[in-house]
């Protein structure tokens, strides 16, 4: 009888110890429901406004404006999608056909079955492009990490790509010419970052700590910010995000075993104000080495290099003028061969 209050204690320790774990799991069911009730309720609400289109196991949601010849095509940055370009696409379709599109995972894509990622993801477009009936050699347009992707589609298909226009873009040599231990760090950082997004996410934890997958939401026109919001907690975004992060380093090393970027007309537009970076990106270090990454692009690309200084990253957002005159420039040295 002695034993019987420390028992008693160890009973009822044990059995708060189930009821708050059980309380946990209640909580996470809760999260998870509101999660899945949530996103078909905005998937709902926000109609795509262009049209998926079949590139065999999933489909990609493809947005056109305009008419006229050659077609402008508008690829995306890492976490981006059709809408970092809402203030840049209906300017330029004054003046030809310009197509956005979502790749796969994001905004109104579906997701695809196995990774998409550096030449997967590039034969991912032309198989869109092809689908749609959008023939002839294309001007692309590509910020950040679709930047890379649109050297990519020149260096494989040169035949297809009439001139480029590289916003704030990747060079190939970007990740390995880094200093590797400060690579190290950073890549240990994203992966943990974007790797706990792809569970936290289906619990609705993304959604209840306000953490959506863009990062730039506030900066869209007005008419796009909800369907943005709403579409940037969809925890297929995050899956997205996680796949694409873990594929840069090994399609970066595809690119710099590719025939160079033909030679055609080409901007590089470029910022010395790293904001809107990944976490990682704060250091003078970094900040220098990617100033150093955009002078080694116009370079290689035989580019017209115009530096902003007065801007951020997303330089489509913040400064869409100069986005949009680059574009032109482009457009009317295509036009002058064609």
């Amino acid at each position: 009888m002695k034993n019987s209050k420390p028992l008693r204690c160890a009973a009822h320790r044990r059995w708060m110890g189930g009821v708050v774990g059980l309380g946990f799991l209640a909580l996470l069911g809760a999260g998870a429901l509101t999660q899945s009730v949530l996103t078909s309720h905005e998937r709902t609400q926000h109609a795509a406004p262009g049209k998926l289109v079949s590139v065999g196991t999933h489909r990609l949601h493809l947005n056109c404006q305009g008419s006229g010849q050659p077609l402008v095509l508008l690829e995306s940055g890492l976490s981006g999608w059709s809408q970092d370009w809402a203030l840049v696409q209906p300017q330029l379709a004054r003046h030809t056909t310009v197509c956005s599109y979502d790749r796969a995972g994001y905004a109104w894509s579906d997701e695809a079955p196995a990774p998409r990622t550096g030449l997967l993801a590039v034969e991912d477009l032309r198989t869109l492009l092809r689908t749609a009936g959008l023939q002839g050699p294309v001007v692309v347009v590509g910020h950040s990490w679709g930047g890379m992707l649109a050297q990519m589609l020149a260096q494989t298909h040169p035949d297809e790509v009439a001139g480029l226009v590289l916003v704030d873009a990747l060079h190939h040599d970007q990740t390995a010419s880094m200093a590797p231990d400060t690579h190290a760090r950073y890549s240990q950082k994203m992966r943990l970052l974007t790797g706990s997004a792809t569970w936290l996410a289906p619990l609705g934890l993304t959604r209840l700590a306000g953490m959506p997958a863009s990062v730039v939401l506030d900066k869209l026109p007005a008419s796009e910010q909800a369907a943005a919001r709403g579409l940037a907690m969809q925890s297929k975004n995050y899956q997205a995000l996680y796949t694409e992060y873990r594929g840069i380093d090994p399609a970066l090393g595809v690119a710099r075993s590719l025939p160079p970027v033909p030679a055609v007309p080409t901007v590089v537009l470029s910022t010395n104000a790293l904001s809107e970076f990944p976490p990682g990106w704060e250091s003078d270090y970094m900040r220098q080495h990617w100033i150093n990454g955009q002078r080694l692009l116009a370079r290689d690309t035989g580019a017209r290099h115009v530096v902003v200084a007065d801007a951020g990253h997303y330089l489509q957002l913040e400064r869409p003028e100069l986005v949009i005159a680059a574009v032109q420039e482009v457009l009317q040295q295509v036009r002058r061969s064609m």
